[in-house]
């Protein structure tokens, strides 16, 4: 039992050493069609055995502000979304996890029940950068989104 109770242990701290720290304010934001006036604030804490992102996005051109609760412990997680450029509410369900010093989500979307796509997004940090890729295909259109932002 103590046998156990370390392994688990040692499991947990070697999980924890993999999330990266993406906590801080991100503004000068570039795609790679253009560059995107706003910010991304991500905040972190650890919750149980995992990490817990919130990232939210203000969009200073839209005014859209969007919240995305990210738990990294490899569970789905369901919900419900608008879609601006659509206009349509979609489902989304989401697994994440940390991965090679990265926030690896994996994400299937709903239309009416129906299964209308798939993504995977990486969020990590190089340097002063947080990275965002985006890939995957909805609708039959392939999707690949790259976002990059300086530490504020």
């Amino acid at each position: 039992m103590k046998l156990l109770i370390l392994i688990s242990a040692f499991s947990y701290s070697l999980s924890s050493f993999a999330c990266p720290v993406l906590q801080g304010r991100y503004n000068k934001c570039f795609s790679e069609i253009k560059k995107i006036k706003g910010e991304y604030i991500v905040d972190q804490h650890q919750e149980s055995n995992y990490e817990v992102y919130n990232v939210e996005y203000n969009d200073d051109e839209t005014g859209e502000n969007r919240k995305d609760l990210i738990k990294t412990n490899n569970l789905t997680d369901s919900r419900k979304e608008k879609l601006p450029s659509l206009g349509v509410n979609v489902r989304i369900e989401a697994r994440s996890k940390c991965e090679a010093n990265a926030v690896v989500s994996n994400a299937d979307v709903f239309f009416l029940g129906a299964k209308v796509g798939s993504f995977v997004s990486k969020i990590f940090i190089e340097g002063n950068l947080l990275k965002s890729n985006v890939d995957g295909s909805y609708l039959s259109k392939d999707v690949h989104k790259r976002i990059v932002c300086e530490l504020e």
